[in-house]
């Protein structure tokens, strides 16, 4: 049996509007429903020119970030009988730290800037004679476990939306740049921190994060982000202090044989 809920939904198109406006909706929701089949049955049933993001509804594309009830989130991964705990009216917002594009619809041209100044792809040392593909490696337990939450990341932008330093200074890389750095380092295929050091250890880099681990708290795929970010931050160093050059643990060193 469904029940009716009200949304109190942000609404700005710049192309219209002098200012943005809140309106409000009130729709029958059934048992089980997140916010994002909500925002579905208001644009077919009442509203066609409320714009938001939305792709696989699995929690899987990281298209449907907004603020709902004040904390940046996923719609489809958020129940709406959980919201009403805290009181009959939904709040829905666009995410923080973006400019506005449309209703709940932001530009992420720099976050992906931010993204792509990290290098975010395996950079095999050129100095090997055997193709990266061919080598056999040897990867110890908790680093496997530090690189696959690490690629867990769906590029959401809930992480960038909570980050304060981000508020402040859009010129730093943000936690969902950093997280994917952090990700190539670890990986023992990789050879190109050289490369990253001077955008990731910089002035923009690591060293502005303040560790208040909001993009922790807020990352719909759990990972923790603000410890990729430190342990980014002590091979940056490590980095400096080993003369520019990448060292590789043992326990993450390419192997001809297994255990060997």
């Amino acid at each position: 049996m469904g029940q009716p809920v009200t949304f109190k939904v942000f609404r700005f198109d710049p192309g219209r509007d002098h200012e943005p406006y809140w309106a409000y909706y009130t729709v029958e929701v059934e048992p089980g429903d997140v916010v994002l089949a909500a925002l579905m049955k208001i644009r077919e049933e009442q509203d066609g020119s409320l714009a938001f993001r939305a792709s696989c509804r699995s929690g899987i594309c990281g298209s449907d970030g907004m603020i709902i009830n004040g904390r940046s989130r996923l719609a489809c991964k958020t129940q709406v009988s959980d919201l009403l705990r805290q009181g009959s009216v939904i709040t829905l917002e666009p995410l923080r730290n973006f400019p506005y594009v449309k209703d709940l619809v932001v530009d992420q041209a720099q976050f992906w800037e931010h993204f792509r100044a990290v290098d975010p792809w395996v950079q095999p040392d050129p100095a090997e004679p055997e193709p990266v593909e061919e080598r056999r490696m040897i990867l110890a337990p908790e680093a496997f476990d530090e690189l696959s939450k690490a690629s867990d990341c769906i590029f959401c932008g809930v992480c960038y939306s909570e980050c304060p330093i981000v508020a402040q200074d859009h010129g730093y890389l943000g936690p969902q740049a950093l997280i994917k750095a952090f990700r190539f380092e670890v990986d023992p295929r990789d050879a190109a921190t050289a490369a990253r050091a001077p955008v990731v250890g910089g002035q923009q880099g690591v060293w502005r994060c303040r560790q208040t681990f909001n993009c922790t708290a807020a990352c719909p795929k759990g990972i923790p982000v603000t410890r990729g970010i430190l342990e980014l931050r002590r091979k940056m160093v490590r980095f400096r202090l080993g003369g520019g050059r990448r060292r590789i643990p043992a326990a993450a060193r390419g192997a001809d044989t297994e255990g060997k």
